[in-house]
């Protein structure tokens, strides 16, 4: 007696890291802000898992649709909504997700304090280690030495270590910690990190520190020419970014909501 094999469709829960667009009132100003961003970096969000989270807006089902058509014009594409009615959902609209959370934030530790009691351009105990340990490899000298008791204790996410220049048109993401190039990165690449991005060379392209909410992140380089810089969501375009630091030695962060910038030399 012959006997049919059962065959099943496997079906299994997954969380995936996305980028979430928040627009805010007025609607058109914050059109305005994202078509200087895209004028600036026109690949910016290419290729890229987005969703547009619109709790911070009081939106009707015919505006919904518009705004959406103004995204796709842009070249946006969406793989869903939040922060909407549960009941608009259709087949013209991308599907309507709940229940999603920003990356949770560590709770604050004492080196987090000194950080931020530090002068703009002083770097923390384990950002001096970070520099001098690369700054040897490359033989370039280094800070001066750093007692390791003082140092934090090894982050629990692997950073990504690249050992060549990032190309133009790469693009790299590491959503659970740190990105260092060990080299430079060219216009038209893009660096995008959970945690804080070290470039020992030039930056020539964009680099994203905190792209899933750690405000604690920052990005370091040796040399800035940057088409873009943000931390936690919040960017600076290469026009914004002041003259005296560009082609500098530089350290990036976020402070009020704003990106700040300061030569490390």
């Amino acid at each position: 007696m012959t006997q049919a094999s059962s065959r099943h469709i496997r079906f299994r829960g997954r969380s995936f890291p996305v980028l979430t667009l928040e627009p805010e009132q007025p609607i058109e100003g914050w059109f305005e802000q994202l078509d200087a961003l895209l004028e600036q970096s026109p690949a910016f969000f290419s290729r890229k898992s987005i969703v547009i989270d619109l709790a911070k807006l009081t939106i009707e089902r015919p505006q919904l649709t518009e705004l959406l058509e103004n995204l796709t014009r842009r070249g946006i594409r969406l793989m869903g909504l939040s922060g909407v009615d549960p009941s608009w959902a259709s087949d013209d609209l991308p599907p309507i997700l709940a229940g999603g959370r920003a990356t949770p934030q560590p709770p604050p530790d004492v080196s987090a304090t000194r950080a931020k009691d530090a002068s703009p351009g002083t770097l923390s105990p384990s950002e001096e280690a970070a520099f001098e340990d690369i700054a040897n490899a490359l033989g370039a000298g280094g800070a001066q030495s750093v007692d390791p008791k003082s140092s934090e204790p090894a982050p629990t996410a692997a950073p990504l270590i690249l050992l060549e220049p990032v190309r133009s048109g790469q693009s790299i993401y590491h959503p659970d910690g740190d990105v260092t190039v060990i080299g430079s990165v060219a216009s038209g690449a893009e660096i995008m990190a959970g945690g804080s991005v070290h470039i020992y060379g030039t930056l020539r392209g964009r680099a994203m520190a905190g792209a899933y909410g750690e405000k604690r992140a920052r990005i370091f380089c040796r040399k800035l020419e940057a088409e873009l810089l943000s931390v936690c969501g919040v960017y600076l375009t290469a026009d914004e970014i002041s003259a005296n630091v560009q082609s500098q030695s530089i350290q990036a962060w976020l402070e009020n909501e704003t990106v700040k910038i300061a030569r490390l030399d």
